[in-house]
Formats: C-alpha cells, sequence, structure tokens
C-alpha cells in the first residue's frame, strides 16, 4: 500500500516504520520514533501508519510517548517530539491532559508563526484535537488555513482537518478582520450571509452573478449603514494586512475584495471614494487588493471615482499600478 507522505518526508523512514509496526515489537517502535536523528517531527506517512495501528498497540505506545512527554517538559532542550507522537496514537483514547498540552503547543505555534511550510507537529495535533471532539482555537484555524495555502501541502495531508474546522468565518489577526468579527453578532442575522458570500468574490474582477447576488443579500440593511460599516472596516485594511511585508491572509482576501466591490456599487459618496482610493495608496507593499480598488473606482456609478484615480496616477511610483490606473481611466 502506498502513503501519501509529507513532501520533505524520506520514503525509506515511513517503510521502516511500518515494517517495525508490522513485526509487532512495540518497544522496538517506540524507541525508533522516540530516538530519531532527525530534528523534526514524523511527517504524514509515519503518523498514518501509527493512526492505523489496533487500539491496544496505541495505548502501549501512548504509554510510552506520555512519559517521554513528561521529561521533555522538564527539559527546555528536548523538544515536544513525544508530545506529537502522542497525538499520532491517540483517536479514541485522548484524555482532557493531553489536550490541552496539544492545544498549548499549537497556541503558541499561532502566536509566533504566520504560517507553516515544514511543521508537521501543526497537522498531527490538531487532528488530534478534532478527533477528539476539541474545538481549535481561532488562531490555530488561522494558522492552518494560511499554512495550507501558502505552501505545498498535498490535499491528503491538510483535507481531513481542515474540512473539520469549526469557524471563525474570517482569520483573526488582522485589525480589518479582528472588527468585523467583533462587529457580527451585533449587525444582525443579514450580515454573516453576506460575508459567507464575499469569501467566494474574485480578487480580479466580479462577476455580474457576484454583483447581483451581493446586492440581494445586502438590500434589506439601511443603506447609510452599510456604507458606514464597509468604509469602516476598508479604512482598517487600507494600512495593509498581517503578513510582515504587508500583505494580507490570503484566506481572508476574497472576503475583503468583496467588501470594495459592494462598497463600488452602492450609492456614490465622497468617504466611499476616498475609502477605495486609500486601499491604493495606503498599504506600504502592491498586493492583490491594489489592482481590486483600482478597478472598483473605475465603476463608481457616473464615473465620480476618475478624480481620485488621476489622483493617484499623480502620487503612485509603482509602473504596475500607474498603468493599470490609466487602463481603469480609459475604460
Amino acid at each position: 500500500m502506498d502513503l501519501v507522505t509529507s513532501p520533505w518526508e524520506p520514503a525509506e523512514r515511513v517503510e521502516f516504520v511500518r515494517k517495525l509496526a508490522g513485526k509487532g515489537d512495540l518497544a522496538e517502535l517506540s524507541r525508533a520514533l522516540l530516538v530519531a536523528k532527525d530534528p523534526w517531527h514524523e511527517g504524514f506517512g509515519v503518523t498514518t501508519v501509527l493512526r492505523s495501528l489496533p487500539k491496544p498497540d496505541r495505548f502501549a505506545l501512548a504509554q510510552s510517548f506520555v512519559e517521554n512527554a513528561a521529561a521533555e517538559s522538564a527539559d527546555t532542550e528536548a523538544g515536544n517530539r513525544g508530545l506529537v507522537l502522542l497525538a499520532a496514537v491517540s483517536r479514541d483514547i485522548a484524555n482532557a491532559t493531553w489536550c490541552e498540552a496539544w492545544e498549548a503547543l499549537l497556541t503558541e505555534m499561532a502566536d509566533q508563526t504566520w504560517s507553516c511550510g515544514i511543521s508537521d507537529e501543526l497537522w498531527t495535533c490538531s487532528h488530534a484535537l478534532l478527533d477528539a471532539d476539541r474545538r481549535l482555537p481561532d488562531a490555530v484555524v488561522g494558522l492552518l488555513r494560511r499554512s495550507a495555502l501558502d505552501h505545498g501541502w498535498p490535499p491528503e495531508c491538510v483535507t481531513p482537518v481542515l474540512t473539520r474546522l469549526r469557524g471563525p468565518v474570517l482569520n483573526p489577526g488582522e485589525p480589518w478582520a479582528d472588527a468585523v468579527l467583533a462587529s457580527l453578532p451585533s449587525l444582525g442575522d443579514l450580515w454573516p450571509g453576506f460575508i459567507d458570500h464575499a469569501l467566494l468574490s474574485p480578487v480580479a474582477r466580479p462577476t455580474l452573478t457576484w454583483d447581483r447576488r451581493a446586492l440581494a443579500l445586502t438590500a434589506p440593511i439601511d443603506t447609510e449603514l452599510l456604507r458606514l460599516t464597509l468604509t469602516a472596516w476598508l479604512n482598517l485594511a487600507a494600512d495593509g494586512g498581517g503578513r510582515g511585508d504587508g500583505g494580507y491572509d490570503r484566506y481572508n482576501l476574497p472576503a475583503l475584495a468583496g467588501l470594495t466591490w459592494l462598497l463600488s456599487l452602492l450609492p456614490s459618496h465622497p468617504s466611499s471614494i476616498r475609502t477605495l482610493g486609500a486601499l491604493v495608496e495606503g498599504p506600504s507593499s502592491r498586493t492583490p487588493l491594489t489592482s481590486t480598488a483600482i478597478r472598483a473606482l473605475a465603476r463608481v456609478p457616473q464615473r465620480r471615482g476618475h478624480p481620485e484615480l488621476e489622483r493617484l496616477s499623480v502620487l503612485t511610483r509603482d509602473k504596475v499600478t500607474q498603468r493599470q490606473i490609466r487602463e481603469a481611466l480609459i475604460a
């Protein structure tokens, strides 16, 4: 049987662990897993082998991993190998203490890392918590989503986790997204449906179908309240996103584009036009939302966004942005 492996996981390592598991010598298997020469954690192939072991075998391995994890906690140089291996064998046998330890590990990762390209422990511990029917912290959900989008994880590695996540509708960590998440509970029942629709927005250019659906979903909302709310959120986004280079969270970006497209469909207002201009002018670096905001200004009713585009064409020094502004003015 061929196993799906993590992109950097040696196939010979997976085969070695599978042969040890087939021999039934759990003590030897435990030693081979705990005293590995490589500093990184076992990949998806090895954890799949461990998850498929009979429950009595997994329980026996868990005991040795628990002992090792306890020793690791007393030795800050030891890492968390035993704790992560425990997650790999924990299906149907996890307890609250283990879950709290995995959650603490994942929360620390989310606090320190924007996205992970080689951290198998992220997926192993998340899978274990979901198997234990635990809800993952919102920050960890954001880390998982970004990691899946930003790096070359095989779908087989990430789908068993991503398809079981329960909220939030947006990844926290960017001021505009945090404001949306904080506001939604008090805005009423109509808004979550629109945010869901916004997540389906094309970043490059909206379709008539998307526009019509967005207007239908927000039609019952007072137009002035809608405009004020959208401009408040987008003004926060004008400072850029949460990445180190000012880029936006790739999972959240379609929703941000959807808010931008919707604002350009509402009756034109000076503050709306200023907000759309700020999305072009404000971020420290060019992002996919730059072209979204340019096109949104170009389609403001009665060409009232064109003076802002002309102002931006004089200010911007980025050649791609200059070209897109010229094209928008001509179109």
